[in-house]
Parts: C-alpha cells; sequence; structure tokens
C-alpha cells in the first residue's frame, strides 16, 4: 500500500525535561502518538469516531531509537509515513528531528492494530489507509 506522510511541529517546554534540561525519554511516545492520531484525521479517521464504532486502536510493538537529546525551547518536527501492511496492522515509521536538521533526534517504528471492548483482535475499518 502507499505510504501517507504526515509533519508535526513541536516545541519544547520546561515541562517536557528532565532534571538535566533535556526531553524526558518518554516524552518522544507522546510526540509520536500525536501524530499517529493527526495522520489518521487528515485522512478522515477520528479516533473517537472509530472508537464510537467499537474500534480501539493499541500499539502491538514497538521499536525505538534515541539519537542524540533535544533540549527545552528547541522545536522539533516529527516526520511520519503511515500504512497498512495487513488487514489487521497499521505500521507508522517515525523520525523527530531538530527543525531544519538532518540527522535526527529520535526514530520509531509502530505496528498498530485494533481491538474491540473485550481486547479481541478484529479487521481494521474497510478504507483505512487503503489509498
Amino acid at each position: 500500500m502507499t505510504p501517507h506522510s504526515h509533519s508535526l511541529s513541536v516545541r519544547i517546554y520546561l515541562e517536557d525535561t528532565d532534571a538535566q534540561g533535556i526531553v524526558y525519554h518518554a516524552n518522544y511516545l507522546k510526540y509520536c502518538e500525536r501524530a499517529r492520531t493527526d495522520i489518521l484525521a487528515e485522512q478522515g479517521y477520528r479516533l473517537a469516531d472509530l472508537q464510537a464504532q467499537g474500534f480501539v486502536f493499541v500499539v502491538y510493538e514497538m521499536r525505538l531509537k534515541f539519537h542524540r537529546p533535544a533540549r527545552l525551547h528547541d522545536q522539533l518536527e516529527i516526520r511520519s509515513t503511515a500504512a497498512r501492511t495487513s488487514d489487521y496492522r497499521l505500521t507508522f515509521s517515525q523520525t523527530v528531528f531538530l527543525e531544519g536538521a538532518t540527522d535526527p533526534v529520535f526514530t520509531a517504528e509502530a505496528h498498530v492494530v485494533a481491538i474491540d471492548d473485550r481486547g479481541n483482535l478484529r479487521a481494521l475499518p474497510e478504507g483505512l489507509l487503503t489509498t
């Protein structure tokens, strides 16, 4: 399937940093989650609407790499691509850059699946990231 792309800009505030003044490692997951939510919304799939239809999206597997730190007041760009890799899985490749830089700060690959309200795997909605 054709990958869909998205870019999200995030400014780093004091609340995003640890005691050393660098972005706390778990916050990169938060930024990537925002980008994944946005890329689906841009395709017409709001998570709240999907949940109302009985689709709950969860991360099944994720690979992460921390390349270099980001710091207070940095401006980050989260570049994401998303593809439907099976009837049950979406794959998101995400790279975080300092604005204007070419070397990554952080990279992630997330495999996301849909489950029902009892936690059972279910097929993705028809049409989701198929074009």
